[in-house]
């Protein structure tokens, strides 16, 4: 037969004689540091011709694209991004990181709420690794890193197996999974990282091991909470598949007169105890057309009737509307509640900037604090800003707290607060006014933050992502990074 080089073997040459252009011109990217070597546009060259991926530089006609995060706060600009699409272009990278002493990020889907998917250094891309492959003989199913939630629940849609997976359809599993991994179907089936049978992963030193309960159980443990860019990079994760054929999609929503009531009811029956596992729900503080609502949304996981026996004491309190009752799978509900009862934030404008905070609820409040925090909310300088709940309870408080890194078990919900903005001086408003929402909560919380939530403003981080963890997490990483190799401005300390 004809041989005959391919359409990307044709671009990759290209790209390879450019690099090569120019080194005559400028035979290193940049100055690196005394102790290292210098990135030369040939070792550029060859790693591009060494990888089945692609290389964007900052002469790249794409890379403001390629460098920009899901949230435009942060803006770095890497020396060098890789767009691997297969495991050895990981390592491929590792080994030039190594030799040239490059700092690397691993990035999936570039939504890290702190910015720490991207530096100045190397930016090791995950997002071409796509692949879901189901086995439904052993309940298992195999991901790739890069692949996103719309993805991987719509290659699971209508099989009747299900693993939770978050709200938002274009965050990515590898980085979702090494923090936890919160969704609708939680309480019912455990924060995702709870359904991980085993891990590939490719280590700093370029080997790659399979991390399960039987091999490298400490790493297995570790990567179950301890946060990407931490150990490795995570190439592969097969979790435990559960069955779930249908759900019931449903919200209420309430007046203000109602809402302080509301909330104390949820936490008294809807959180640690009271409601069933299959209920799963996010309460949102939001504001529709400029105007303050108070709306739950969520899905249960079994029939209709036994999901409205179980909101039931929730549609009893005046002024409730039942705004979504509908039923279908798992994926088409979770697309459907994107846009049903309606959006929030309401109009955002495009390009618009993003700060988060957040914290874990462990005490009663009463409805006076409730109404406290409620008229706080409706003081926003601007209509986007999104409080909201996110109940825990069910299995995934039942979880055993010391068989992974993912601490947070005996808590009623996870707090969060955003908060958008378009300039300076909007950022300075809004995140003082965050600011100000935090302080006033901060009597409710446990000190604890959800480590998929990164903070970079938060001063002792270790203890609150990671609590009583910590210890045992800075000991794996220095079984398998002893030189630091994975870093960032909240990583793992060596001990």
């Amino acid at each position: 037969m004809a041989h005959r080089k391919s359409s990307a073997r044709l671009a990759k040459d290209a790209r390879v004689a450019h690099f090569l252009s120019l080194a005559a011109k400028q035979p290193a990217l940049s100055a690196a540091q005394a102790s290292a070597p210098v990135l030369t546009w040939e070792a550029v060259a060859a790693l591009e011709a060494r990888i089945v991926g692609r290389i964007v530089l900052p002469s790249s006609p794409d890379y403001n694209a390629a460098r920009q995060e899901s949230n435009p706060a942060f803006q770095s600009y890497p020396e060098i991004i890789v767009f691997c699409a297969c495991e050895n272009d990981v390592l491929e990278c590792l080994a030039v990181a190594r030799t040239y002493g490059v700092w690397v990020a691993v990035r999936c889907g570039g939504h890290s709420t702190a910015g720490y998917s991207v530096n100045s250094g190397m930016v090791v891309d995950l997002s071409d690794l796509q692949g879901v492959v189901l086995d439904p003989a052993r309940e298992r199913v195999h991901v790739l890193p890069g692949t996103d939630f719309d993805h991987f629940n719509g290659a699971m849609n209508h099989t009747g197996w299900h693993v939770p997976t978050g709200a938002c359809g274009s965050v990515c599993v590898g980085g979702f999974v090494q923090g936890g991994g919160y969704g609708y179907t939680s309480r019912a089936f455990g924060i995702q990282s709870d359904l991980v049978e085993y891990f590939r992963v490719a280590l700093a030193n370029g080997t790659i091991v399979t991390a399960s309960a039987q091999e490298h159980s400490d790493l297995y443990w570790a990567l179950r909470g301890g946060t990407g860019g931490n150990f490795g990079v995570v190439l592969q994760v097969t979790y435990r598949m559960q069955r779930l054929d249908q759900v019931w999609a449903w919200a209420i929503s309430w007046d203000a007169a109602h809402a302080a009531q509301v909330l104390t009811l949820m936490q008294a029956g809807y959180m640690k105890t009271g409601a069933p596992d299959a209920l799963g729900y996010m309460m949102n503080l939001g504001f529709q057309n400029g105007v303050p609502v108070y709306m739950v949304q969520g899905m249960f996981c079994g029939s209709r009737e036994d999901g409205l026996a179980a909101i039931a004491p929730l549609m009893d309190i005046p002024s409730a509307q039942l705004l979504v009752d509908k039923t279908g799978t798992y994926p088409d509900m979770n697309v459907w509640l994107e846009d049903h009862p309606y959006t929030l934030p309401d109009n955002l404008p495009d390009g618009i900037a993003e700060t988060k905070a957040s914290g874990y609820i462990n005490t009663r409040l009463s409805p006076a604090d409730w109404q406290r925090i409620i008229d706080y909310f409706k003081t926003s300088p601007n209509p986007w800003s999104l409080a909201y709940l996110e109940p825990y309870g069910g299995a995934i408080n039942r979880y055993p707290v010391g068989d992974s890194a993912f601490v947070h078990r005996n808590v009623d919900a996870d707090l969060v607060v955003d908060v958008f903005w378009r300039n300076p001086a909007e950022r300075a408003q809004m995140e003082a006014w965050l600011d100000g929402f935090m302080q006033l909560v901060r009597p409710f919380l446990n000190g604890h933050v959800y480590q998929n939530y990164p903070d970079a403003r938060l001063t002792d981080f270790a203890s609150a992502y990671w609590g009583p963890a910590y210890p045992q997490l800075q000991r794996v990483k220095a079984a398998y990074d002893s030189g630091n190799f994975f870093h960032f401005q909240q990583s793992i300390r060596l001990p």
